[in-house]
């Protein structure tokens, strides 16, 4: 299945307030607690048809938070598949205290990372998403359940891909938080249709 599995990215920025009015875990804001260095670990893809995993993918998995504003940053959740292809998922949202918030007006989409724990749902005319995990200073851990409404390349209509990556990093020591990336700029999937975004290239 070389060059079957194409590049799936999906990029959300809207902004929106907190679902509730839990208090943070910690100290600091999100950027100054999970940004800096990259989380890095595996990745692993299984495509399901007709309630069968019928292929899977194995690659390398990194987690980074970058483009820090005063009050909003982007997460990114990267899969590297070699030939196979890649997923960039691109996330933006606001900053509140040690969490991040993104909700869309007038929807039920949102995506949040509370209390160490990743929690969102996204749904659009061509896929339904489902993303749960955990979000700690030296370990980041994601999955997500896609869900195809229409086919998309290896993705026929009403397949599912399960999306883990299990990443962790060395928590940066004092003023330390130089990622030690570059960035690149890849095509990526909004409402609006395909743009280019900035994703880190470490």
């Amino acid at each position: 299945m070389k060059k079957l599995f194409t590049i799936f990215m999906v990029s959300l920025l809207f902004f929106g307030c907190s679902k509730d009015d839990s208090t943070p875990m910690a100290d600091g804001n999100f950027d100054e607690l999970f940004g800096g260095r990259p989380y890095k670990g595996t990745a692993r893809g299984v495509r399901s048809q007709h309630g069968e995993a019928d292929y899977t993918w194995n690659g390398e998995g990194r987690i980074a938070v970058i483009e820090a504003s005063n009050d909003s940053v982007s997460v990114v959740f990267m899969a590297d598949f070699d030939d196979q292809g890649e997923i960039n998922l691109k996330f933006r949202g606001k900053i509140h205290g040690s969490d991040l918030r993104l909700e869309a007006a007038d929807s039920e989409n949102y995506f949040v990372i509370s209390q160490e724990k990743i929690d969102g749902k996204i749904e659009n005319a061509a896929q339904s998403m489902s993303i749960d995990g955990v979000f700690q200073r030296g370990k980041a851990d994601l999955i997500m359940s896609v869900y195809f409404k229409e086919t998309d390349s290896a993705f026929p209509a009403g397949s599912t891909l399960n999306l883990q990556l299990n990443t962790s990093r060395e928590i940066p020591a004092g003023n330390d938080d130089d990622s030690g990336c570059g960035v690149r700029v890849v095509p990526i999937w909004g409402p609006n249709g395909m743009t280019m975004g900035m994703v880190p290239d470490c």
